[in-house]
C-alpha cells in the first residue's frame, strides 16, 4: 500500500509539473495579441504626441481604444485578463512583443516610403513652376526688350545722379 501511495503523488507532481502550451479559455490568441496591443500602441503614440491634458486624454482616447477592443472582438476586461496571462509567461509575451515590433516597422517604413513620395512630387512640382518662371522672364524679355534696357538706363541714372529722379 505504501509503494501505490508514493507511486500515486509521483505521477501527481509529474502531471502538475507539466504544463501545456495552450491557451485557456477567455485568452486573446496570440496573433490576435499582437494585432491588438499594435492599435493600442499607435493610439497611444497619436494621443501623446497631441495634447497632454488628462481631460482631452480620456475624452478622445477611450473611443480609439474600445475601437480597437471591438476590432478584436474583445473589451478592456477581457485584455487586461490577456494580458495579466501573456505577462506571467515570458517566452509568450516576448514573442508576440516581436511581432508588434516588425508590424509597427513595416507601418512606419510604408508611412515613411509614402512621405519621400509626396516629398519628390512637390520637389517636382516645384522645379517645373521655376522652369516656367524663368521661361516667363525670358519670352517677356524678348517681347518688350526696351522695358529691360529702359530699367537699366534708369538705375545707371540713379546711381549717377541720385537727386536727379524724383522720389515716390
Amino acid at each position: 500500500m505504501h509503494k501505490y501511495l508514493i507511486l500515486f503523488f509521483l505521477v501527481t507532481l509529474f502531471l502538475g509539473a507539466c504544463k501545456s502550451n495552450s491557451i485557456p479559455n477567455g485568452i486573446i490568441k496570440p496573433d490576435d495579441m499582437a494585432g491588438l496591443l499594435t492599435e493600442i500602441h499607435i493610439i497611444d503614440g497619436r494621443l501623446y504626441s497631441g495634447l497632454q491634458t488628462p481631460d482631452t486624454l480620456y475624452k478622445y482616447g477611450m473611443g480609439n481604444y474600445l475601437a480597437a477592443f471591438e476590432k478584436f472582438h474583445t473589451d478592456s476586461a477581457g485584455f487586461r485578463k490577456s494580458m495579466n496571462y501573456y505577462s506571467t509567461n515570458p517566452d509568450k509575451i516576448s514573442d508576440i512583443y516581436d511581432e508588434v515590433d516588425k508590424r509597427i516597422k513595416a507601418l512606419s517604413d510604408s508611412v515613411n516610403l509614402i512621405s519621400t513620395k509626396e516629398r519628390r512630387a512637390a520637389q517636382k512640382a516645384d522645379s517645373i513652376k521655376a522652369i516656367h518662371k524663368a521661361d516667363s522672364i525670358k519670352k517677356a524679355a524678348q517681347k518688350h526688350p526696351n522695358v529691360i534696357s529702359n530699367a537699366d538706363s534708369l538705375k545707371k541714372l540713379k546711381q549717377k545722379h541720385p537727386d536727379a529722379l524724383p522720389k515716390k
